[in-house]
């Protein structure tokens, strides 16, 4: 292996990402889609795996992918903003920079799920990494039975990904139950 691969390849090393999209999906919390720089850089990652962002100036944070692990040309992020680096990770603008270790974790076992029914259950920001599983079961769904999102909020106005709520729970061989405290 030449210096050149070992050096893209190494998810220790963080590498430059552009910022290219912040979306607020509550009144706290926002997803951004973020976009290599070079072309050299994989985005490839498995469900369950999280990412190292480091906001320059201000700090690292380890944040849970929670995109589509099919599109390979963009890491997605959706964040709780707590305190200061979580705060200036959620107000970058489009185009600014950011560095991205990883991904790192072992994701979550899709495969032993195999020919098995999937009931995923969830409250609140905790629906954001278990996302890219969802995203993966319904791309595979003859590999699985039955799909079942449990999903919680404090309130109607804290729930993640409405729209994608709804779109999923069209799909019949999928069943949506959406509580609030």
């Amino acid at each position: 292996m030449n210096m050149a691969t070992a050096v893209t390849t190494d998810p220790m090393l963080p590498r430059p990402y552009s910022v290219r999209e912040v979306s607020k999906e509550t009144p706290d919390t926002f997803t951004l889609r973020l976009e290599p720089e070079s072309t050299a850089n994989s985005t490839a990652f498995q469900p369950g795996q999280f990412s190292m962002l480091w906001v320059f100036g201000v700090g690292e944070l380890p944040i849970s992918i929670s995109g589509d692990p099919a599109l390979h040309d963009r890491l997605v992020y959706t964040v709780r903003s707590v305190g200061q680096a979580t705060h200036s990770l959620v107000n970058q603008r489009v185009g600014s920079g950011l560095g991205v270790r990883g991904p790192f974790g072992a994701g979550w076992p899709a495969e032993a799920a195999k020919g098995r029914d999937v009931i995923i259950v969830a409250g609140g920001i905790g629906l954001a990494p278990l996302r890219p599983l969802i995203y993966h079961v319904l791309q595979n769904r003859k590999d699985y039975g039955r799909l079942v999102i449990l999903y919680g909020g404090r309130s109607p106005r804290d729930l993640l990904y409405r729209k994608e709520l709804t779109k999923w729970a069209r799909n019949h061989e999928t069943q949506v139950l959406v509580t609030v405290d």
